[in-house]
């Protein structure tokens, strides 16, 4: 191609990607300009092809630095390290990589009168697992999120209860990194929290040597699914064996220690030797469930979990309530749950 011709095309490509490219970054989206950051992008691609054609022998030696002295001969590898290094940066989010774009991004977003969330979440690998079906549990936390404590689990499609997918530690073992104060001073101690995830530990149905069902101790089926608790948004990745011509539902339950209201107060039960007495109490917990069908283990498949009802104010019994009337800020500890199954 004509040099002459083929270096105003490169030129006029460039003023227009150039100026269509900082529209992009301070102005909000437009499609026409869009498109025509798109357009000129081709067109400069293309050029810059022919550019390559033209001018093989002298571009090869700017790359081998033939001719040079031994730092430029390195000259080309440094620059392509330095882009490699940028572009791994910004496509695994590093923030500092991503502060042009996240102050650009905000600038836009003003301009909109919006605010854009950054979402950070924890991921808990329960490594050792086997099965075919991977098994993930994404939680937004909510506005009232406060280190609650979790369990996942597994039942078939009539309520029998299978297997635990995921259990916070501390209450897996029942010792609490605060469990007791020496001396003015927290020391771990075994704390014992039946009000804490009671529809969980009951369809588990393993009583401990005090009689409680929730674990003390050892718990052997509990080792490889036992994490610790999350301070704020996580995923929760597990594996599990699912026979595809069955079908399945799984659960989430969250407790929040002192999240008292109007109703569920300190003094509401003065008979109850746990929420009145060595419970770490407030309201009780809430149950989040989704079905699986055959069909869902076929491919990949995500699902809502929704809120069904909440356990016993104390972990009495391992009933499942329906009745969410007296349930106030507990209902905003979770923002969403996904189930993600594949």
């Amino acid at each position: 191609m004509d040099r002459r011709l083929l270096g105003n095309i490169l030129i006029t490509s460039f003023l227009a990607l150039s100026g269509s490219g900082l529209f992009i970054y301070f102005i909000p989206f437009s499609k026409p300009v869009a498109s025509l950051h798109t357009l000129f992008a081709l067109i400069f691609l293309l050029g810059a092809v022919f550019h390559i054609a033209n001018n093989k022998t002298p571009l090869s030696n700017y790359i081998s630095g033939k001719g040079q002295k031994k730092f430029k001969k390195l000259q080309s590898m440094i620059i392509l390290s330095i882009f490699i290094l940028i572009s791994a940066g910004i496509l695994y989010n590093i923030p500092f990589f991503n502060s042009i774009y996240n102050w650009g991004n905000t600038f836009r977003n003003s301009q909109l009168g919006k605010s854009e969330q950054t979402l950070n979440y924890e991921t808990i690998n329960l490594n050792g697992l086997t099965g075919q079906h991977d098994i993930s549990i994404e939680l937004k936390k909510g506005s009232t999120f406060q280190y609650p404590l979790f369990a996942i689990w597994l039942e078939d499609s009539i309520g029998n209860y299978i297997k635990t997918l995921y259990i916070s530690r501390v209450i897996a073992s029942s010792t609490f990194d605060y469990g007791e104060k020496v001396n003015n001073e927290w020391k771990p101690a075994v704390v014992r929290r039946p009000e804490a995830l009671p529809y969980w530990s009951h369809k588990r149905g393993i009583k401990a040597s005090d009689g409680l069902y929730i674990p003390l101790n050892g718990a052997p089926d509990l080792d490889g699914v036992s994490g610790a608790t999350p301070t704020g948004n996580f995923i929760v990745t597990s594996k599990s064996d699912l026979n595809a011509l069955k079908y399945y539902k799984i659960f989430l339950e969250v407790n929040q220690s002192y999240d008292w209201n109007e109703h569920y107060s300190e003094g509401r039960f003065p008979d109850d030797e746990i929420y009145s007495g060595s419970g770490q109490v407030g309201q009780p917990s809430l149950i989040y469930a989704t079905d699986l069908s055959a069909a869902d283990l076929q491919q990949k498949t995500y699902k809502l979990l929704n809120l069904i009802g909440h356990g016993h104010h104390s972990g009495k019994d391992g009933k499942l309530y329906t009745d969410l009337k007296n349930i106030t800020t507990a209902k905003k500890i979770v923002d969403r749950i996904i189930l993600a199954v594949e």
